[in-house]
């Protein structure tokens, strides 16, 4: 029998209004499990649901604020078109708001410095209005807009405290995109790139890039030597979805289960590692691996479940 905790919902506003939208978004679920290094392998326990009170919702892009908390952008049933990000705590089992505004915030991730959220903020009125915003983790104040020459911004990822890799929505050709806060300079590079970005420990970029609608592989770039790219491996079918644990060992999931890659290993293939069938998943995508790599968070769709 499956037994997952119950969450309590406590609202604490960023800021104070609300509109409805008209996204149509995937019905989603968010679990947690433990993970620990079991030989060659690694050991998935201690299962919770951690989106229970919001069933048949969108509950997606979760991001570890620390060991004991994630971050995740939220939209109810009845509140159609209002993505905001809460707070999920391992801790006290209790759920927190953390903006609502006119606009909807997706992927919240944790900035460099440990003080701020950055976020994709997508204007109210227009959805192609999609900027990068960050927030104060203590909610000191309502957050600033941080690359506004910049739109069309899908998803981010942090290389430095001041360099931010870029997902562009443009169209079939989505591009990838370095763009510096400070200075507000940006560069254009590879399009038919996959939603999924993340810092290696050696600084580069990994991504996935689309070479076909049927061939994608994760790849690498130095963040500056821009020409200098490597394919590390061809992706799961159809899977964009990719975590990373500590020893830069590569997570990616298809179906029920989960597979590992790690670069240094001589058989330049994914391995199964879980399959978590048993506790209901059916459909994984979006990863995240605590800072830790003793917990991870995982995406499990269930927008065709009947």
């Amino acid at each position: 029998m499956k037994h997952f905790t119950q969450f309590t919902l406590i609202i604490c506003f960023l800021a104070t209004a609300m509109t409805p939208s008209v996204a149509q978004l995937p019905k989603t679920q968010i679990y947690v499990f433990d993970m620990a290094r079991d030989g060659a392998g690694i050991a998935f326990s201690k299962a919770k649901l951690m989106t229970a009170f919001n069933p048949v919702g969108y509950n997606n892009q979760p991001q570890w604020i620390n060991n004991n908390e994630l971050y995740a952008a939220i939209q109810f049933p009845n509140d159609t078109n209002q993505t905001d990000i809460w707070s999920l705590s391992l801790i006290n089992n209790v759920i927190t708001r953390v903006t609502a505004t006119p606009e909807s915030e997706y992927s919240p991730t944790l900035a460099p410095d440990r003080r701020f959220i950055s976020c994709v903020r997508v204007d109210a009125r227009q959805s192609t209005t999609q900027r990068l915003w960050t927030y104060p983790i203590d909610r000191s104040n309502s957050g600033k807009d941080v690359l506004p020459l910049l739109n069309n911004i899908g998803y981010h990822c942090w290389l430095t405290d001041k360099k931010v890799a870029l997902f562009i929505v443009d169209g079939a050709t989505n591009h990838l995109k370095l763009a510096n806060i400070d200075d507000q300079s940006s560069v254009q590079l590879n399009g038919g790139i996959g939603r999924s970005l993340a810092r290696m420990n050696n600084g580069k970029l990994a991504y996935v890039q689309k070479a076909t609608p049927q061939t994608w592989y994760i790849k690498d770039l130095d963040p500056i030597n821009y020409g200098n790219s490597n394919i590390l491996i061809e992706t799961l079918p159809g899977s964009e979805d990719f975590a990373l644990l500590g020893d830069g060992t590569f997570l990616m999931g298809y179906a029920a289960k989960l597979y590992a890659y790690n670069p240094s290993d001589p058989v330049k293939e994914w391995r199964e590692v879980a399959d978590l069938s048993k506790y209901g998943l059916t459909n994984i995508k979006r990863l995240a691996v605590s800072r830790e790599s003793d917990k991870i968070a995982i995406v499990n769709d269930i927008s065709n479940v009947k």
